[in-house]
């Protein structure tokens, strides 16, 4: 497969859920719900409050098995998240561009995953719907998208009854009051503005979802690995890692936070970067120790204190003139 091969393989599969899961949420008609409600059967929070726990069990083993492909892939608002981000790249010119690496928020993950605990344990759905991804994306959708769907539906009912040329049905558009289409607006603004700049920043800083499957992929067994003996350190990977999580001065990526968008291996020039099980071992050690050329082992481990390897050992012996 080329190198580009699982980057195409995540985009297909993600611009299918985005765009299922759109559709489930601004048509009208019952046809659409019927052929995309697999697109809601597939994610985790609203199986979470179904109290459908298979789901979640999937999810969690496959970030154990393979990283954290359900945010790459499945998350209607990871996808939405990624297309502001590859909108504001497009925006900067020169290294304005580039993503950088920068260390995990960690009190942000885990205080936000305590708080969605203590929730779910005292029964309060309202926290848990304003930080899940999938339910930010829908209620913005619903809130604000719907609406000018609908109207533009009826626009075309319209126009084919005075001209005759067609048969649409009006439908009955049904809007959220003003405070409810603001908090949807502000939600969505809230995570994107982010984006626009750093990328995943809220997928590794405040998603609860997130957190959990990123504890469950830090030791991930494919997982993203960087060869060190073939590595130039150019650097394109870190940036154009939306995670900020590829750490190139240790040649170590941060598998609780990288969502597996294989970014980094479609844009390595030198191919150091594969997804793979097992983990690179240096070819040549770079601790281990290394005798100046020409010098004695033996004879300098009998100096005495305070030679060095590289220097011989001197005497008070005068020189001869």
């Amino acid at each position: 497969m080329k190198r580009n091969g699982l980057k195409i393989i995540r985009v297909t599969v993600s611009s299918a859920v985005f765009f299922a899961v759109t559709l489930l949420w601004v048509c009208y008609g019952p046809e659409v719900a019927r052929y995309m409600a697999w697109a809601t059967k597939i994610q985790i929070f609203p199986m979470a409050m179904a109290l459908s726990v298979t789901m979640g069990a999937f999810w969690v083993l496959a970030a154990w098995l393979f990283g954290r492909i359900y945010c790459s892939s499945v998350c209607p608002l990871g996808t939405w998240l990624d297309i502001i981000g590859a909108l504001g790249r497009k925006s900067r010119k020169g290294s304005l561009r580039d993503y950088h690496y920068s260390p995990p928020l960690n009190r942000w993950r885990y205080g936000s995953l305590i708080v969605i605990l203590a929730c779910f344990i005292g029964e309060i759905s309202v926290v848990p719907a304003l930080v899940d991804p999938y339910s930010i994306y829908g209620q913005a959708v619903v809130n604000l998208l719907k609406p000018c769907w609908g109207e533009a539906c009826n626009l075309i009912s319209a126009l084919g009854e005075s001209t005759g040329l067609w048969d649409y049905r009006h439908v009955r558009i049904i809007t959220a009051g003003v405070f409810y289409t603001t908090l949807s607006g502000m939600l969505l603004l809230a995570v994107s503005i982010p984006a626009w700049f750093y990328g995943r920043t809220y997928c590794n800083s405040i998603c609860p979802i997130g957190t959990v499957l990123g504890m469950c992929s830090r030791q991930s067994l494919w997982h993203i690995d960087i060869d060190t003996d073939l590595c130039t350190n150019c650097r394109k990977c870190e940036h154009v890692c939306k995670a900020s999580c590829i750490n190139l001065n240790d040649h170590v990526v941060d598998g609780s936070r990288c969502v597996t968008c294989f970014n980094c291996i479609a844009s390595c020039p030198d191919n150091a970067i594969f997804y793979r099980i097992n983990r690179k071992q240096l070819s040549l050690p770079m601790m281990q120790r290394v005798t100046p050329p020409g010098v004695n082992t033996a004879a300098s481990c009998a100096s005495p204190a305070g030679a060095t390897a590289s220097e011989p050992y001197k005497t008070n012996k005068p020189e001869e003139k």
